[in-house]
């Protein structure tokens, strides 16, 4: 057996020598795939494993519209919830705050990917809106609330709310427009174009139209307020807004020039220009009075007189709904809407998605009613709508409700139903929108159906269904398990083991003459621990094994030929500048080993300690000089 390792050893120092590989694997892998290039392959592996530890950072933050807020006024409270990975977020439900009735809510996702530092930075947000009404005068606040996002809590800040009365507006900005254009040079007409002579009993206005209108609770009302003249009108600025009680209201439309148009009133002809249109929204039955403008029209007559005006008009009749005739899915919706649907696929494998898209176009108190919801436990999972708004003034235009539905089983499944009611404001009664027949074909899934998302990025990921929060299961993090830290440990490993092999390969490329002697230095210590443990155990094994490893070590370190006698040895051994006492020491100690082969068993085993150190100091002597001969 030592003769087989000690050829082994001298064919691998001898090639080590000349360059060459072992075998021609080991020339195939050095080649083709050099294995210094594992190692970051697999510290890259193992980082890759350890990111979701390194990753973090779910920021959930609330506001509001404003602090102070008047009676006739709305709050909207925003929830935002945002992460650089994507979000599982149970749908939080709004919180009650004194004061204030809730009235609807609205949702939406985004997502956003930047380049910061060099790196792709990506952003998934969740806003959340709750609208309140105020109901009376006072202090309160918006308590802290819990959201549970990727199945951990995180409280919201209270916010401090101050409902006050309805006042005017006395922060109204001023708008200034320019007269309407003439053909003198300061762009007047002549006054025979006002049907009218240049004294000062001309006639200027200011009139809320239309003057009285009846309208149901909640169906927004427009008030458009007119400037009426038959004189020279240089300019127009809105000084105020004087509200009243009863409803909440937005801008609908204010132009920033006086456009006047030709029209009779109430016998005689004016020009008349549109100042600004209200939308008004009641909250309550009864006789209602819209906003009074007050503001200052410039006047040329000869010279240049400021007029007051105030406007009349604008009486609101408010009927109430026919509340015993509410259908079921009525959540508060009046207007003159339209209704359509549309279903991005009729046919999809088990674990597929599709996009059901309710839209609803129109006039009607759009921020007034919630999104509806499809009803559960019929053969889909259903998320909670994502709303798209296109409105003027929060009244007139279009509202999308996109909605998720996912397949809970194969075969020919009907859509569920989504229950969803108006109030028709020019019929008077109510309307709900029918879901038609719709048959949609699942098949088996594949293995592409779970991959689909993947071409799809931007589609929603989390479902909100309308289920209770213990029906799901709670998943813990994958480095919170004892089994993820099992690979992380192996590839650690496996890496360290891969870059040793890596540097031994380089070495042995590089500086093969280097490698034999590490190469030797390891036999040595092999041999070493074998004639080391037969010298402990007085075993009479211990003089070929310490002979045989001095002079393969020897061999190795000064390229001494092993068909060489032992007085030739140490003749190269002396040109080499080797001290003399140490090559004495050692020509002592193969004395000893040649006395040994001769000796009984008994008297071999007398002097094995004194052999085995004074072996040790002979190792350590020649480990001390360079190849040169020089001591280190």
């Amino acid at each position: 057996m030592d003769k087989l390792l000690a050829h082994a050893y001298n064919e691998s120092t001898a090639n080590a020598k000349k360059g060459k590989p072992n075998s021609a694997s080991d020339s195939g892998i050095r080649d083709k795939f050099p294995l210094s290039f594992l190692f970051p392959l697999f510290l890259f592996v193992s980082l890759f494993m350890l990111l979701p530890l390194m990753l973090g950072g779910v920021k959930v933050d609330v506001s509001v519209n404003k602090y102070v807020v008047s009676i006739n006024d709305q709050l909207t409270l925003t929830l935002r919830i945002s992460d650089s990975s994507r979000l599982n977020i149970s749908e939080p439900p709004a919180p009650a705050v004194n004061l204030f009735s809730f009235r609807n809510m609205t949702s939406s996702s985004s997502s956003s990917v930047s380049i910061q530092g060099g790196k792709m930075v990506s952003v998934y947000s969740h806003n959340y809106s709750y609208i309140y009404f105020p109901q009376k005068e006072g202090q309160t606040s918006i308590p802290s609330f819990t959201v549970r996002v990727n199945n951990q809590d995180y409280k919201t800040r209270p916010i401090d709310i101050s409902i006050i009365a309805s006042t005017t507006n006395s922060t109204q900005p001023r708008q200034s427009s320019p007269a309407f254009p003439g053909r003198d040079p300061f762009g007047f007409t002549i006054p025979n174009d006002w049907n009218g002579d240049s004294s000062t009993s001309g006639n200027t206005m200011l009139i809320a139209l239309p003057e009285n209108q009846y309208v149901y609770q909640g169906f927004p009302a427009v008030v458009s307020y007119y400037l009426y003249t038959d004189e020279m009108v240089r300019s127009f600025n809105l000084e105020d807004e004087k509200d009243y009680e009863g409803y909440g209201k937005s801008t609908f439309e204010q132009p920033t020039m006086l456009n006047y148009e030709e029209v009779r009133y109430q016998g005689r002809n004016y020009k008349r220009a549109l100042i600004k249109r209200l939308a008004i929204i009641p909250n309550k039955d009864g006789n209602l009075q819209a906003p009074q403008m007050q503001g200052i029209a410039r006047l040329y007559n000869f010279g240049y007189l400021n007029k007051d005006l105030k406007s009349s008009g604008g009486a609101i009749v408010v009927r109430p709904l026919p509340r015993e005739k509410q259908p079921a899915g009525f959540s508060g919706a009046v207007g003159n809407f339209k209704v359509s649907h549309s279903v991005s696929k009729t046919e999809l494998a088990l674990g597929e998605a599709l996009t059901f898209t309710l839209k609803i176009q129109g006039r009607g108190n759009y921020n007034r009613f919630s999104a509806p919801v499809f009803i559960a436990g019929k053969g889909f999972q259903a998320s909670s709508a994502v709303v798209m708004d296109n409105l003027n003034a929060g009244i007139d235009g279009t509202r999308t409700y996109y909605y998720t539905l996912i397949p809970q089983t194969k075969g020919e499944l009907r859509l569920p139903e989504l229950p969803f009611a108006w109030f028709d404001h020019d019929q008077g009664e109510f309307r709900s929108f029918v879901m038609p027949e719709q048959v949609i074909q699942v098949k088996a899934a594949n293995v592409l159906s779970y991959l689909n998302r993947i071409w799809e990025p931007q589609s929603p990921r989390t479902m909100h269904p309308r289920l209770k929060r213990d029906k799901y299961p709670v998943y813990k993090a994958y480095p919170s398990q004892a089994w993820y830290w099992v690979p992380v440990l192996l590839i650690v490993i496996f890496c360290l083991l891969i870059s040793v092999l890596s540097y031994n390969v380089k070495l042995k490329r590089k500086s093969p003459e280097l490698y034999a002697q590490r190469q030797a230095g390891r036999i040595l210590q092999r041999y070493m621990k074998h004639a080391t443990v037969a010298a402990e155990n007085l075993s009479t094994e211990f003089y070929p094994l310490a002979e045989k490893a001095l002079f393969d070590y020897l061999a190795t370190k000064y390229k001494l030929a092993n068909h060489l006698s032992t007085e030739e040895k140490i003749s190269n051994l002396r040109e080499k500048s080797i001290p003399l006492e140490l090559i004495a020491e050692m020509q002592s100690f193969l004395q000893s080993c040649q006395q040994a082969r001769f000796m009984p068993e008994a008297d071999r085993a007398i002097n094995l300690r004194e052999d085995l150190e004074l072996l040790q100091r002979i190792i350590a002597g020649f480990s001390r000089i360079k190849n040169n001969g020089v001591k280190r």
